[in-house]
């Protein structure tokens, strides 16, 4: 009696899973907008995706996208790259507060994450965001790259 209920047992177990599988319709209407459903649409060619070969986002995860320069990026930065040369032949003096302002924000930046700054509009505290943060750090980096060697 005992094999009997765990042999009931196993197979509900075993069938149960699949019930849970569900079958989601996907399709792209006329405007390219992408939808999703459990009932097939109607005139509409579809493509069936079952519920457990979708795979969950990792939650809290973004993933990181390389940074690659486009060309008007390469121009920008050469242009860049232009203008400090003039500046460190024409001012010196200049060329040097650059450098040392831009190795004391990176400095800064580097050492603190909570960070504030004042709105120069308003007069307003604002708490810098973390994509701020590095946006700054890169802009740094590159003030130094470009006027302390």
């Amino acid at each position: 009696m005992f094999n009997l209920r765990l042999f009931a047992l196993l197979l509900c177990l075993s069938v149960s899973h699949v019930s849970f599988a569900t079958v989601i319709y996907t399709w792209v209407d006329k405007d390219g907008v992408s939808h999703y459903s459990q009932q097939p649409p109607e005139d509409v060619d579809s493509k069936k995706v079952y519920s457990e070969d979708i795979e969950p986002a990792q939650v809290g995860y973004v993933p990181v996208l390389p940074n690659t320069p486009t060309s008007s990026q390469a121009t920008s930065q050469s242009d860049l790259a232009q203008k400090a040369a003039l500046i460190k032949e024409k001012d010196a003096e200049q060329a040097a507060s650059i450098c040392e302002s831009a190795k004391h924000s990176l400095n800064v930046l580097n050492s603190y994450h909570n960070l504030h700054r004042t709105n120069k509009e308003t007069g307003e505290e604002i708490v810098v965001t973390e994509e701020e943060r590095l946006e700054q750090i890169e802009k740094s980096e590159e003030r130094i790259k470009l006027f302390c060697q």
